[in-house]
């Protein structure tokens, strides 16, 4: 188990750095591969701990290798591991791990499980969350364990008489509830051994809103089990990573997803009817794991904190998680059971969060005295400048600084005074060490638009800690302003390799393929962003511009259909709307796939009937389109077109008040009347003359009187306006005549 150990290890080290966040800030390339590639291997052949039978393999454990590999690969590349590392890691893939998988297969299915969570929690706190569903498949199946969020009828308050739907955690399990050999007894004096746990009556005793939703009488004992009968602590972690990975992946400020994770954590929290005497030392208990009950507290504390009716509970009870680290029992054996795979946070995080939400609550001063005494400077910091206290924030800092001197405080004070100096003096005091100095100092020199400092000190702090995604994407940024397409190609495919889901450094990375003539691989790279940002229509719009470059008539198509979808029709362009009709009409060769125009024909006929549902008011939209089915064939439908195009045309018309516009315009209507005409009068065509002849004449009638009292105006009118107004007399005429000469039924 040595592999699961140091993973473990790592994980917790990883944890206790300053700044280190589960939102990509602070994390060590070195502490990822231990704790997490360890486990799993890196893509290249090497197996991990929890590889094998019974553990992860298939598609799970290729799913975790997609997201874990090109980060380990990146770090690699640029110079992360020595030759005698790189030999200590294979002694360790050919010696240790296929043994420690070998062991892990043969235990319980609650220990498996419990491993596999392990593994669940560390890739949320990186932000490797893919392969979320793959992985809590597996560690579901360990133990035979499914759960669903779903809506079961019930009421919420105490007076509340109308049922609505509640959303709530639904569980099924196919084992016994026994708890690692723990007995069950009578319920005796007392609530049994179970973390403080705040009602919300013992908050406001006005208050009608109910802990748990009361469920409708009609469900079955059996239903209602699937809803309130208590988990194995098993169970209850996989819940608990179910909430830490909507907390990293979502929005915390979402209200939909705050109560799907308080109907996970209300789930966790289901406690037994009799207690389980698990030691001695432990006392009885009223619930599978105290650690896992409190991290269900934290998760239900995070839950409530945007609500009116619970906010003050949740303040209250995330209060009594920070002062039961004091309590003696249960012991230390059973609190560390699942310190590893419950994510809960230690002491100083709770505090640190405490003080968070303190701030947030208008409780400025307070959060402040907390920090101060968590030696929290930065966010004692913030605290005071929340407050209009910049001066106090400064004289602080200084008197600190006097005392005791240390890299952040200088970054600290760097940051209110906004001094490049003082980030220098930082870096100097750390050894050369302190990363963070160096992208202060780096954002400090990018706001200047001094592009070049501001990318020495990016790089220095990347080859401190080079998993900074963002600081990837704003080195590159400048490196494109400098022109150094090269670098920025390099620069923006590390911030990829750490970052996979930025489609906005898939995006630059595209641009710079593009400017270094890499044509082919623009396309695929603003294909991916694309793929990760389908709402930006910013984003099609590019892919759209590289297909033209790439003469790619599949892809122009698919990124103009997307505009079209966003509501940004505006932006398909006459002239590639064009262009695109012209190369299938003509049958073009040299295309991107070396296929000819006529291979396209069908995906463009799907185009125009799609562009005519969400576009019918642009003429030129018609006008492709019957110029298109007359390639095809089909010139009845392309009469019908040109009628639309007539139509739209017209409402364009009157409305142009810029005069060359107009003319454009004016021509393209003047041509759509002289096609329709001509149609009109072929031999072929005599049934649907019947029916189109007299109201297209009065039609064309219309447009030549306005076009006249256009030009008529005093002032005069452009020469190409007249020439046209007498082409359309001339189209008036020969209706006119055709009707009077009875050409028609």
């Amino acid at each position: 188990s040595l592999p699961v150990w140091r993973g473990r290890a790592a994980f917790v080290w990883q944890l206790s750095l300053a700044e280190a966040s589960e939102r990509g800030i602070g994390q060590a390339p070195r502490l990822f591969e231990a704790s997490i590639c360890a486990l799993v291997g890196d893509g290249a052949g090497s197996r991990g701990a929890l590889c094998g039978p019974r553990l992860m393999e298939g598609k799970e454990l290729e799913a975790v290798q997609r997201v874990t590999a090109p980060v380990l690969r990146s770090w690699r590349r640029g110079g992360g591991v020595s030759e005698a590392e790189a030999l200590l890691r294979e002694r360790r893939r050919i010696h240790e791990a296929p043994a420690c998988a070998a062991a892990l297969a043969e235990a319980p299915g609650r220990i498996r499980s419990a491993l596999i969570t392990e593994l669940l929690v560390r890739l949320c706190w990186y932000g490797r969350t893919k392969p979320y569903d793959e992985v809590a498949s597996k560690a579901c199946e360990a133990i035979n364990f499914k759960y669903e969020v779903t809506g079961v009828m019930g009421i919420k308050r105490v007076y509340q008489t109308v049922e609505f739907a509640q959303l709530m955690c639904k569980t099924e399990t196919g084992g016994d509830n026994t708890q690692d050999g723990s007995q069950s007894k009578s319920k005796t004096d007392g609530d049994g051994a179970v973390p403080a746990r705040l009602s919300l009556l013992e908050v406001d005793d006005m208050t009608d809103v109910m802990e748990t939703p009361k469920v409708s009488d009609s469900l079955t004992e059996g239903e209602k089990g699937q809803l309130e009968k208590p988990l194995t602590s098993a169970e209850q972690v996989i819940l608990l990573a179910r909430c830490h990975f909507l907390w990293v992946n979502g929005n915390p400020n979402d209200e939909l997803l705050l109560q799907e994770v308080n109907a996970l954590a209300q789930r966790v929290l289901a406690l037994e009817r009799t207690e389980r005497e698990a030691d001695a030392a432990d006392g009885p208990l009223l619930t599978a794991n105290w650690l896992s009950f409190s991290c269900g507290l934290w998760y239900r504390c995070r839950a409530e904190h945007h609500r009116n009716k619970t906010r003050e509970r949740a303040a209250f009870q995330l209060q009594s998680l920070v002062d039961q680290f004091k309590d003696e029992r249960p012991s230390a054996g059973h609190r560390l059971l699942l310190a590893h795979s419950a994510g809960f946070p230690a002491r100083f995080h709770l505090q640190r969060e405490m003080g968070t939400r303190m701030m947030r609550m208008g409780m400025v001063s307070t959060a402040h005295e907390q920090f101060k005494k968590l030696r929290m400077w930065p966010e004692a910091i913030d605290c005071l400048m929340v407050a209009e206290r910049n001066v106090e924030a400064i004289e602080m800092v200084q008197g600190l600084l006097e005392t005791g001197p240390t890299p952040r405080l200088w970054c600290c004070l760097g940051d209110l005074e906004r001094e490049p100096k003082h980030f220098e003096t930082a870096w100097v005091l750390s050894k050369k060490r302190f990363a963070r100095a160096q992208r202060s100092l780096g954002r400090e020199y990018f706001k200047r638009e001094k592009l070049a400092e501001a990318v020495v000190a990016f790089k220095l702090a990347l080859e401190i800690n080079p998993l900074h995604a963002g600081i990837w994407f704003t080195t590159g940024v400048a490196e494109m302003r400098l022109l150094r397409w090269e670098d920025a190609l390099q620069t923006f495919s590390r911030c990829i390799g750490v970052e996979d889901e930025n489609s906005e450094g898939w995006a630059n990375l595209a641009a710079c393929h593009s400017q270094l003539g890499n044509l082919p691989q623009a396309r695929t790279c603003m294909s991916e962003a694309c793929r990760r940002a389908r709402e930006s229509w910013k984003m099609w719009e590019s892919f759209q511009g590289i297909c033209m470059q790439l003469r790619d008539i599949q892809g122009v198509i698919q990124a103009m259909r997307r505009l079209a979808e966003l509501d940004q029709g505006a932006r398909v362009q006459e002239r590639i709307l064009g262009m695109l009709t012209q190369a299938v009409v003509a049958d073009a060769d040299g295309l991107y796939d070396h296929r000819t125009g006529k291979a396209f024909e069908k995906a463009l006929n799907d185009f125009f009937k799609f562009m005519a549902d969400k576009c019918s008011s642009r003429a030129f939209v018609w006008r492709f389109w019957a110029e298109l089915q007359d390639s095809m064939g089909d010139r009845k439908t392309a009469l019908e077109c040109r009628m639309k195009q007539n139509r739209a045309g017209q409402s364009q018309l009157w409305e142009e008040r810029e005069p060359d516009r107009f003319t454009t315009k004016l021509e393209d209507l003047r041509e759509c009347l002289e096609v329709i005409a001509n149609t009109l009068a072929d031999p072929a065509f005599k049934e649907v003359a019947a029916e189109q002849l007299q109201p297209f004449a009065y039609s064309v009638r219309d447009v030549a009187k306005r076009l006249f009292e256009k030009v008529d105006l005093p002032g005069g009118a452009p020469a190409e306006w007249k020439k046209d107004l007498a082409l359309i007399q001339a189209v008036c005429s020969q209706v006119e005549a055709q009707l009077a000469g009875g050409s028609t039924p």
